[in-house]
């Protein structure tokens, strides 16, 4: 077993070397194979300082009873923070493990970043009203690590809670109330304009209801960009901190409602791209820019990429192109799902490969790194049971998808 694990890394190091392109993947951990309901969803992965890689994902934490549909499982009570490490040059990835577990309510949506520093930061938030109210319940949480080397789960020397103050959602809001088009049914304008009346009137809304999805940015300064959405407004807004988790800044709010879930990249000239999940009916991927660390954001423009309403990241690789995974559907199923190379900034789209390409699959919530050694790995949600995991590099995408 060790020596097939040595043979593959070498042959792996070897397609790097020459520039040939470079494919292999695994599941994280087996499916279930029970009947008993199980979910495992919106992965997030890190390549740490020592070579490993570490994954987290949400999940339930047993099975649940029948009468909870797919759509509930992920705001049930018992879920919680699942992980798992691959060591450098591993073949496979260990045991799963819980990275964190908040008694009696739905952790969701981790994710991670190492910082300048190298401590692990690892971000969820909890759902405190679900399963009635969830996504705007949301309280976000945030624990710190040195100490990650080893298997099992990280040692946390800091865990705390994040209430983002975002000033200026308000007036988001409300420009986007007052530019609702002329054809919008008249009776569902007052009902939409009456909720989120009521929704401006009240703090806790602004409080609560912040999601993060995608990987934090380490931006060039060292500084940490927590991309966010609020689920009460759907408007996107950044935290910022410079010294592990601290103290905290934040962004202007992008200003245009109905985006959620950016993802972020840094060019060289240290401008930063965001995109973000489009709640909107355009069926495509929206996008801003900003030229002071991620403050202010221009106006939000539309891509080509197709979009089915899901999760989506972005990056700056080494050799300065940008690579963007997606499920390149209009809508669901999410049964595509695509990485694209960009030389122009994200204004077109040179190359795009498909990771997965299957009518009855589900594929979604895709994560994506750059190692040291310049290769991309990858994890994303297969069939909302199990977590897979891809190693790639960029002539495999430049390769384009084989002839069917």
């Amino acid at each position: 077993m060790r020596t097939r694990a040595l043979i593959l890394a070498t042959v792996a190091l070897m397609a790097v070397a020459n520039g040939a392109p470079l494919y292999e993947s695994q599941l994280i951990f087996e499916r279930p194979t029970s009947d008993a309901p199980f979910h495992a969803h919106a992965s997030c992965l890190v390549e740490c300082p020592n070579g490993d890689l570490r994954a987290v994902w949400y999940e339930t934490g047993a099975a649940l009873p029948a009468s909870y549909y797919s759509e509930s499982r992920d705001r049930s009570d018992d879920v919680r923070i699942g992980g798992s490490r691959k060591a450098r040059a591993a073949k496979a990835w260990e045991k799963p493990f819980v990275m964190a577990d908040t008694f009696g309510v739905s952790d969701n949506n981790p994710c991670m970043v190492i910082d300048n520093q190298k401590r692990l930061l690892l971000f969820y938030p909890t759902l405190t009203g679900a399963p009635d109210w969830p996504w705007g319940s949301a309280v976000l949480q945030y624990s710190v690590s040195t100490n990650y080397s080893k298997p099992g789960p990280p040692v946390w020397s800091k865990q705390n809670i994040l209430i983002p103050h975002v000033q200026g959602v308000k007036e988001v809001v409300e420009s986007s109330l007052a530019a609702i088009p002329d054809n919008f049914p008249p009776d569902k304008v007052e009902q939409f304009r009456k909720d989120f009346a009521a929704r401006l009137n009240n703090v806790a809304y602004y409080r609560l209801g912040w999601m993060p999805r995608a990987h934090p940015l380490l931006r060039s300064d060292g500084a940490v960009l927590l991309p966010l959405s609020n689920e009460n407004f759907y408007v996107a807004a950044m935290a910022v901190t410079s010294d592990g988790g601290d103290t905290w800044t934040y962004s202007k709010p992008v200003s245009q409602t109905g985006i959620t879930q950016p993802t972020l990249a840094e060019f060289p000239d240290k401008s930063i791209v965001a995109f973000f999940r489009n709640t909107g009916k355009e069926h495509r991927i929206k996008r801003s820019e900003s030229s002071d660390g991620g403050i202010t954001w221009s106006a939000v423009t539309l891509t080509d990429r197709p979009h089915p309403g899901a999760g989506i990241e972005a990056r700056v690789l080494k050799s300065g192109l940008l690579l963007l995974i997606y499920n390149d559907v209009d809508k669901a199923p999410r049964n595509k799902l695509a990485v694209s190379l960009s030389t122009d900034r994200g204004e077109t789209w040179q190359w795009t490969r498909h990771l997965e390409d299957s009518p009855d699959g589900r594929f979604d919530y895709p994560s994506i790194v750059q190692g040291k050694d310049g290769t991309l790995h990858a994890t994303y949600t297969l069939d909302a049971k199990t977590i897979k995991y891809a190693h790639f590099n960029e002539e495999w995408i430049k390769a384009g998808d084989p002839a069917k």
